[in-house]
């Protein structure tokens, strides 16, 4: 039922009634970011007099299509459009409540793909039978995002490396300054991610312009450890220039290119990267521009820059099978164990010791169960846990990933457990926190547990085992 109306500091919006959830899809927390703005910060959005339907979502940031999950999950690419693409979903449960724990999602998708309105990232049931107010953010992608021309064009690009970060830092600033009016609490907002939103995360956490903005995070399946430096990034955008057929001299001409031919040259970063041994990179990633990220994470955790606030963070058993899907190539078992090892659980590992050096206040968990679709093939996989997490078992598609027999008791148990941490800063009573001796952590399965040091094979190096 369309009559919701909730004020923001630009302007009033109208959004639905669901089943026991008001919902705002679609409002705009920064300006269009073309021409003059694109590798630009984001800047705030004009003000509107009258309500502004929010009962659509907007379009994604511009990206390349993603057969291999158009095919898993049977949906169709997103709507794309880069004058319109940073956006924000609210859910939050029925007029009356105030000062609810918020919880604001970051997408993954490599840094090049994903949007906040996917449906497996529908807040209606962490909304309605948790008592949180979810957000999910739209930020930009790809060169559009990560494109650091800081050398090419001069110290006025000099954060253009981070702009998808900072698009999250001024949605942020959005969820401060507006999520009362939703019956938010806007001193008790936990960030939540996966894959590159994990890393988002992480990386928000070495960041002076993040801070105070959130107070709790979880980082499921990604890696502090996946930054570029200057010169690394710098290759990035010569390798860009070089698809774009652009001597360095006309550089400055990536500021009006249309965007389909930016997309279609950023397939080739890859290529190049890849070329140059480099064959587990992210073409775009964030930059440790000295500026807008002075330090790589892991440096800023291991000295204490990062502030000491509650984390949770852990990995799937099996990360890498998603990322081998269809190729029948010798020895994929190995080459799936070590995309994960390298990419998601040793990383992951050395997060939370570094950061449970700083604060008793981290959990971290292994998620073991196994989709039986696609014949096994998937197995404990990357992503896997989203529908749980968020609930959302039912939702169109998610059964041709996780099978027709996903137990719903794991989804009641992590979304009850991330509402939880939002609640009150801890995922429950059982549920140990971390700690150097012991190392317990949460195993998510049908029937979960918690495990002493569950990733004790990854954390330790082969032949020095612990006895």
């Amino acid at each position: 039922m369309v009559g919701q109306i909730a004020d923001t500091t630009h302007g009033p919006v109208q959004g639905v009634t669901g089943e026991g959830v008001r919902v705002f899809k679609g409002i705009p927390f920064a300006a269009s970011p073309v021409g003059r703005l694109r590798f630009q910060p984001p800047q705030p959005p004009e003000s509107w007099a009258r309500p502004k339907p929010a009962t659509d979502y907007g379009p994604a940031a511009p990206q390349p299509r993603d057969p291999v999950l158009e095919e898993m999950f049977g949906h169709p690419p997103f709507p794309t459009s880069e004058e319109s693409c940073l956006t924000v979903n609210v859910w939050t449960p029925q007029r009356g409540a105030h000062n609810l724990p918020v919880m604001v999602w970051l997408h993954g998708g490599a840094f090049l793909t994903g949007s906040g309105r996917d449906v497996v990232f529908d807040g209606s049931r962490l909304a309605s039978r948790h008592g949180v107010v979810v957000v999910t953010v739209n930020y930009r992608l790809g060169p559009l995002g990560f494109l650091y021309l800081g050398e090419l064009l001069g110290d006025e690009y000099a954060s253009s490396g981070n702009v998808g970060l900072l698009d999250q830092i001024a949605a942020l600033h959005w969820v401060r300054d507006n999520i009362t009016g939703f019956g938010g609490d806007p001193d008790n907002i936990t960030v939540f991610g996966q894959s590159a939103g994990a890393m988002s995360v992480l990386t928000l956490m070495a960041m002076p312009a993040a801070q105070g903005l959130f107070h709790k995070a979880i980082a499921q399946s990604g890696s502090a450890e996946y930054t570029h430096t200057r010169e690394r990034a710098t290759a990035v955008a010569r390798d860009l220039l070089t698809a774009l057929a652009l001597p360095e001299a006309e550089a400055r001409r990536l500021l009006d290119l249309p965007v389909a031919t930016l997309l279609h040259a950023q397939q080739s970063v890859g290529e190049s990267m890849r070329e140059r041994g480099d064959a587990l990179g992210l073409p775009f990633a964030p930059v440790v521009d000295g500026l807008t990220l002075p330090q790589a994470p892991p440096a800023a955790f291991a000295s204490g820059a990062v502030p000491p606030i509650p984390l949770i963070s852990g990995t799937t058993e099996e990360e890498g099978r998603l990322f081998l899907l269809g190729p029948q190539a010798p020895h994929s078992d190995e080459i799936a164990a070590l995309i994960g090892e390298r990419m998601f659980h040793a990383p992951t590992a050395r997060l939370v010791e570094a950061h449970a050096a700083r604060t008793s206040q981290v959990w971290t968990y292994l998620f073991t169960w196994r989709s039986t679709a696609r014949n096994g093939e998937l197995g404990a996989c990357h992503s896997l846990d989203l529908p749980f997490v968020f609930d959302n078992l039912r939702a169109p598609g998610v059964d041709r990933f996780t099978g027709p027999a996903a137990p719903q008791p794991l989804a009641d148990a992590m979304s009850s457990a991330w509402a939880s941490f939002a609640r009150h800063g801890h995922p429950g009573a059982a549920w140990s926190a971390f700690e150097t001796t012991h190392r317990a952590g949460m195993i998510f399965d049908a029937i979960s547990r918690v495990e002493s040091d569950p990733l004790r094979d990854i954390r330790t190096p082969r032949g020095v085992r612990e006895r």
